[in-house]
């Protein structure tokens, strides 16, 4: 993987928000109508869009005194945003399908930051080495995932969580670095902090059964209250940037909008916390055809991004 201060290989500027937001500049004709749609300020969009030229190093946007629009690169990116927003809308939807699944279709499950991170990657590439195969997912907390594959719900699930389950089988696919993100104008921000600073400050925190609820108990066993607690990694950047108190959160959670400014990543005083993001699966099913089908793709699919 990589090293402590290196980007991480899964750490992609090109998140499903920032490519809705190009889409729709090409779209809507304009920074802020697209701001709009997605329900973001200009200024916040403006430096998402210009957070991506500087990490791909060209220019996506044309701007003059009349407004913006997509420079040739803009529109061969925006092509491709297209397909792969597709895929994207495609599991939301899928998620909500709650049936046991018919032939040439598999239900998986997957906890909230694999599912809104990971999962649009690894849908895109089975359907282009599977296209036999509708594959949905079911996105919860790591909690809901561990018992659905118990029950035989789904074959197989994706859980970041400090130790693999116990009574399942399970594979080990990356390991997932935990970051503190502040408000930009935090005390904390600029200095190092220990586990000594986290466990007297009101964190604003997911909600127990999560993934990262567990690794943070796992690390912090005795601290404060929390601030709040939210059952999506969005709402709690959200609150984080509004002010609410600093977060413990995945590093794959907060590139966009630590590179837009709204959030702040403040330096571990020590190695960080990492945790096993794993796939897990009933004994019995180690031998499945279609479990080491979807294994092999998501296998390559961390491998290509690395």
């Amino acid at each position: 993987m990589t090293t402590d201060g290196a980007t991480h290989p899964l750490d992609r500027s090109l998140t499903p928000a920032v490519l809705r937001l190009l889409v729709l500049v090409e779209d809507l004709g304009g920074v802020g109508a697209a701001a709009r749609a997605c329900g973001v300020s200009q200024p916040s969009a403006s430096r998402a869009l210009a957070g991506v030229e500087g990490r791909l190093g060209c220019l996506l946007l044309r701007r003059t005194a009349l407004g913006s629009s997509l420079t040739p690169e803009g529109l061969a990116l925006a092509a491709q945003a297209r397909l792969v927003l597709k895929a994207y809308d495609q599991l939301e939807s899928l998620a909500h399908d709650l049936s046991r699944g018919t032939p040439g279709h598999v239900r998986l499950a997957a906890s909230r930051t694999v599912g809104e991170q990971l999962v649009p990657g690894w849908l895109g590439a089975l359907a282009g080495q599977r296209g036999d195969l509708q594959v949905s997912f079911h996105v919860g907390n790591s909690d809901a995932v561990i018992q659905q594959v118990r029950a035989g719900e789904v074959p197989l699930g994706f859980v970041e969580v400090p130790t693999p389950p116990v009574g399942l089988a399970h594979e080990i696919l990356l390991y997932d670095r935990l970051v503190v993100i502040a408000p930009p104008n935090h005390l904390w921000v600029g200095r190092p902090v220990g586990l000594d600073d986290l466990a007297t400050a009101h964190l604003v925190e997911r909600e127990p059964g999560s993934g990262t609820r567990s690794m943070v108990d796992t690390v912090l066993p005795h601290r404060a209250s929390p601030a709040a607690e939210f059952d999506s990694n969005t709402a709690i950047v959200r609150a984080v940037a509004a002010g609410l108190g600093p977060a413990v959160l995945s590093e794959l959670t907060i590139g966009e909008n630590a590179r837009t400014g709204d959030v702040v990543v403040v330096p571990w005083a020590h190695d960080p916390p990492k945790r096993p993001l794993c796939a897990i699966w009933q004994s019995a099913l180690t031998s499945s055809r279609l479990v080491r089908d979807i294994l092999t793709v998501v296998r390559a699919d961390i491998a290509a991004a690395d």
